[in-house]
């Protein structure tokens, strides 16, 4: 079996009303799309394709899915030929299979999941933190004073990184998550020898930087204070998840409304690009 984590990656890649519309003439109809169901005869059209979750359903015969099985039901494809066909359309390599690669593959894709696991985790952390807990008041100022509300806070899941070096450390040993997945994830920093870690962000708001499959894949993170001798913004470092070269905040939001646009707006911070999503500009 091909690696979840491959699959991944080209269903984020794979534009699903590109895809479809090769086969059916398509039409904006609010946020999907709609046409004549390629699978049933029909003079209506009762076939939608949702971009923003990445399926389609017929609400003529029931038919339904993801962009992998819209490939294996009009094409007869079967589920690696379909991958195949996204990867081959969206420049995607698919590693060779031999049993040694598939090992380390396996090695290598528990190694990411852990990895989002861990920035998952993070952020249900911070968020929490940012919400419940009285040192966290001057981000919650910020943030008032910025104009967000809490429902805004918590679809962007806005956090607080407290003040301590071992919060998230501590937190996350209580979950049984692995140092090692925090390290791997940016979310921690070790000594010389790795006998010692200590958390990345400390006592700043946080920004978790999505990618267009909707996963945390890395943080960034404002300093409150006047601090002369510390950085307004710090960022996760690079991590097999996180580029920073290739990574647009908002994005996951973003990419079905600059479809709709045909054009998208570039700023230069994240409260930049969460202000316009809050006044209603969403291809930004």
């Amino acid at each position: 079996m091909l690696n979840d984590h491959i699959k991944e990656d080209i269903k984020a890649a794979a534009d699903i009303v590109e895809v479809v519309g090769g086969y059916v003439k398509l039409r904006r109809a609010g946020s999907n799309w709609q046409g004549l169901c390629p699978f049933h005869n029909e003079k209506s059209p009762s076939f939608n394709v949702n971009p923003s979750l990445g399926i389609f359903k017929c609400f003529g015969c029931g038919e339904s899915g993801d962009v992998f099985s819209f490939l294996m039901k009009i094409d007869g494809l079967t589920f690696p030929e379909a991958m195949q066909a996204l990867a081959d359309r969206y420049h995607i390599t698919i590693p060779e299979r031999t049993p040694e690669k598939d090992a380390a593959q396996t090695h290598e894709a528990l190694l990411t999941e852990g990895v989002f696991s861990a920035l998952k985790f993070a952020g249900l952390f911070y968020y929490k933190t940012l919400v419940d807990a009285p040192e966290a008041e001057p981000a919650r100022a910020y943030i008032k004073k910025r104009g967000f509300t809490g429902e805004f806070v918590k679809k962007y899941g806005l956090g607080y990184a407290p003040d301590r070096f071992d919060a998230l450390i501590e937190a996350a040993k209580r979950e049984g998550i692995s140092g090692e997945y925090l390290a791997e994830a940016g979310l921690v920093k070790q000594d010389e020898n790795g006998t010692k870690m200590w958390d990345t962000f400390r006592g700043r708001l946080l920004f978790p930087i999505f990618n267009p499959a909707g996963k945390v894949t890395g943080f960034g993170g404002r300093i409150l204070t006047a601090d002369k001798k510390s950085p307004k913004y710090i960022n996760s470092p690079q991590t097999r998840v996180y580029n920073k070269s290739e990574a647009l905040y908002g994005i996951h939001v973003a990419k079905t409304e600059m479809r709709k646009a045909k054009e998208v707006i570039l700023v230069e911070g994240y409260t930049d690009v969460l202000q316009l999503h809050q006044a209603g500009i969403l291809n930004v």
